[in-house]
């Protein structure tokens, strides 16, 4: 088992680590990695500089192509972003063929100061999150060790994808967010298990399942929607968590969210959402029961009846705001929707054996759950940790 924690959420300590360039084998995995940086150091509705910001992801790419090149650490990009002294980088990129690169990174230092400062000033929010002294010591050496002489073990998703372990990644939005790192982390062991499925008749003989909680938050993943239904047929079963409908579309469009929605075989509403027109379509695809009713009349004439065929909606608007806890709402491919009651751990044969695992391994003051296994609608412990495993179904990446 692998647990990520760059922000302590746990207290892990790191053990082990991983180097981000590792996964920087050409410039197309360097501009992918870039990316992961730009599209989490954006908040919550900012717009994008349509001159600087490119620029800016194309001059990261380029320092950690470099970078990965002359095997250094990612903090060695850091530095040469913050002095804006890159003299060494165009260096390891010509000695190494990558010219086109090389003169790209000598133009953006030639440019006029307010330009460049521009550029330079951007790229350093975007990689904000390598400042972080406990961030750093899960992504970078130990301090007086280099890249190879690290003693630690060093996390290889090319070799996970072939194991049966678990990785746990945790990270949290807001000020000094770790979600560069965690959304790399993940997409580097989804490539890696994409590439072993390939190299095994294009699917995986065992999936392997990424449970995201949080996704739009903490792995904030972009291009996932055009990935969703590709990874299901390769054996790699994506669970994306999200708060609400517009949680999604802040982080992929409209369109995107609509991409994963349609891509989905199983989904699952929870209630507590509180937004009309998204209840409105969940409402609209349970549909309409029909019923008849039959109505008598008498008079001198005799007596007579009449049928009449009527529609009602299942559940409206306000019945899917006010769901009841403990009860949940199933869309799977090819079958009507369905109205189910959730089982909670402690309602199952598995009570005894989380409750022996929370008093081994949470902070003391988490109590067991002692609870009927009758119970209809179970309220939560007061401790998060006493009813399930934040790091799995809230938002980080397990597999």
């Amino acid at each position: 088992m692998w647990v990520f924690d760059p922000q302590k959420i746990a207290q892990e300590e790191p053990t082990w680590w991983w180097n981000p360039l590792s996964y920087v084998t050409d410039e197309d995995k360097a501009a992918k990695l870039t990316h992961h940086f730009a599209v989490a150091s954006r908040g919550s509705g900012a717009k994008t500089d349509a001159h600087f910001e490119p620029k800016a992801e194309d001059l990261i790419a380029s320092l950690f192509l470099a970078a990965a090149l002359g095997n250094l650490p990612i903090t060695d990009a850091y530095l040469w972003i913050t002095s804006q002294e890159c003299e060494d980088a165009v260096a390891l990129l010509r000695d190494h063929d990558y010219a086109l690169q090389a003169a790209g990174l000598e133009s953006t230092m030639l440019l006029a100061d307010k330009q460049k400062d521009g550029i330079f000033g951007t790229a350093e929010k975007m990689v904000q999150c390598l400042k972080s002294r406990n961030t750093l010591r899960w992504i970078a050496p130990t301090p007086g060790a280099s890249v190879d002489t690290d003693r630690r073990e060093h996390f290889d998703p090319t070799a996970f994808a072939t194991s049966a372990e678990t990785l746990y990644v945790l990270s949290m939005e807001g000020v000094g967010t770790a979600a560069p790192l965690t959304t790399a982390l993940t997409v580097a062991v989804a490539e890696a298990l994409e590439e072993r499925g390939a190299r095994l008749g294009g699917r995986l003989p065992v999936p392997a399942v990424f449970a995201l909680d949080e996704l739009a938050n903490v792995v904030r993943w972009a291009a996932l929607p055009d990935l969703f239904s590709h990874y299901g047929s390769r054996g790699i079963i994506v669970m994306a968590i999200l708060q609400s409908w517009s949680q999604g579309v802040e982080l992929w469009g409209e369109p995107g969210m609509r991409k994963i929605w349609s891509a989905s075989n199983v989904v699952v509403y929870g209630g507590g959402v509180k937004e009309d027109a998204f209840l409105r379509t969940l409402s609209d695809l349970i549909g309409d029961y029909s019923y008849n009713s039959v109505s008598h009349s008498s008079g001198r004439g005799g007596s007579s009846s009449s049928r009449q065929e009527g529609k009602e909606r299942i559940l409206d608007v306000s019945d899917l705001t006010e769901m009841e806890r403990g009860r949940a709402v199933v869309f799977a491919s090819g079958a009507r929707a369905t109205l189910v009651k959730t089982r909670p751990w402690w309602s199952t044969e598995h009570k005894d054996a989380v409750n022996e695992s929370i008093s081994r391994y949470a902070p003391s003051s988490a109590p067991a759950v002692e609870r009927d296994a009758g119970d209809s609608a179970p309220e939560r412990p007061s401790d998060p940790t006493a009813t399930e495993n934040p790091w799995i179904t809230a938002g980080k990446d397990a597999r």
